[in-house]
């Protein structure tokens, strides 16, 4: 299986690009706001998921499916 090429979101042409040498950089704070960021999105799933309303029991429709006859042809 071939990598994957990653490309950078922002390129050094974007007028957003801002260059941050490694003196003022945080490597843990980049990892905390990475976390926070994923666990809010675990947390919105998670209630998306029970927010999903289902169709009551009583309203479902089941329909019986005829069987094969097996050994027949």
């Amino acid at each position: 299986m071939p990598a994957k090429l990653t490309m950078p979101t922002l390129g050094l042409t974007n007028p957003r690009f801002r260059y941050r040498n490694s003196s003022s950089t945080d490597i843990t704070e980049t990892f905390k706001r990475a976390r926070r960021a994923m666990n809010k999105a675990k947390r919105d799933t998670d209630s998306a998921q029970q927010a999903l309303e289902l169709e009551p029991e009583a309203s479902a429709v089941v329909v019986a499916m005829p069987q094969r006859v097996r050994g027949a042809a």
